[in-house]
């Protein structure tokens, strides 16, 4: 029988006194769970209406519409670049299109929320022009049922002014929008300090008596004219959604004989579509969230 010496008996303790450091270790979290505070009542951004967002797209490296999982039917001149939360479309005169989102065509109110990152483009060469963030289209139209863009065709590169402009569809197939007036004093409809900086914007229609139409920049309610009477959003079907473009943008597709109509220059992410107009605090919370990245 073997008798173990003091040095050998020192190692075998050393060695359990180690394995037992280890599985100690092994069995905790290495970093404590971090809860961060609510912004206006949500933890996230997806929190928001939750029960009343209907589309959803997040642009991280793929375009599906992540509600219903529907991949783009089409796309042009698209990259991803990174965006306000994780990765943004990035358009080179580019769209995005989807030949049907069913759970669109039902909705009679809605709200539109994207962050976008664009340039104004007026030049002296005539090539100035529209910038369409997102269009649920509507056949043989250049503007659809519902329309959210900004008119960079005001100003020149250099000017940090950016407006911001909403249509939607109504009774008569004509078209209600939120009348910017950019050069008045105050200006309606604009957002200052916007070169190069990410931008988000919301459109809400409800269709109560009278109608509300808001328009928000950056958490902030910047439309006028708010009140539309009975000119109720009254959509068309059959509804194509594009995001950056307009329907005469996309080839095959029926629409009208407008040369004018130019795709998407910049980034957009973080498109929502709710059923419902968010309040100002919902819109003030889904800003200031996804401004955090959350």
């Amino acid at each position: 029988m073997k008798t173990l010496s003091m040095k050998n008996v020192s190692l075998i303790l050393a060695g359990t006194f180690l394995f037992s450091a280890v599985m100690t270790s092994c069995s905790k979290k290495s970093t404590p769970d971090v809860t961060l505070p609510p912004i206006g009542g949500y933890a996230s951004s997806d929190s928001v209406a939750a029960a009343n967002l209907v589309a959803y797209w997040n642009f991280d490296g793929n375009q599906n519409e992540i509600k219903s999982g529907t991949a783009a039917t089409s796309s042009d001149r698209v990259s991803y670049t990174t965006g306000i939360k994780g990765q943004a479309l990035l358009c080179d005169s580019g769209y995005v299109f989807y030949n049907s989102i069913p759970a669109l065509n039902g909705m009679t109110t809605f709200s539109v929320s994207a962050w976008v990152q664009v340039r104004n483009n007026s030049d002296t060469t005539g090539n100035n022009f529209n910038s369409m963030v997102f269009q649920l289209s509507k056949p043989n139209s250049t503007f659809g049922n519902i329309n959210l863009g900004m008119d960079t065709q005001n100003y020149l590169p250099s000017n940090d002014t950016l407006t911001v402009h909403g249509w939607y569809t109504d009774p008569l197939n004509g078209l209600q929008d939120n009348r910017n007036d950019p050069y008045g004093t105050p200006p309606v409809g604009v957002v200052l300090d916007t070169a190069g900086h990410w931008i988000h914007t919301v459109m809400t229609v409800d269709n109560s008596n009278p109608v509300n139409f808001h328009m928000y920049a950056n958490g902030v309610d910047i439309g006028a004219y708010n009140e539309r009477g009975t000119e109720l959003y009254t959509p068309m079907t059959p509804s194509s959604v594009i995001i950056g473009g307009w329907l005469n943008n996309v080839p095959g597709q029926p629409h009208t004989s407008d040369t004018w109509a130019h795709a998407f220059v910049g980034g957009i992410d973080q498109v929502r579509v709710y059923n419902k107009a968010l309040s100002p605090d919902e819109v003030s919370a889904l800003y200031q969230l996804e401004l955090a990245g959350r």
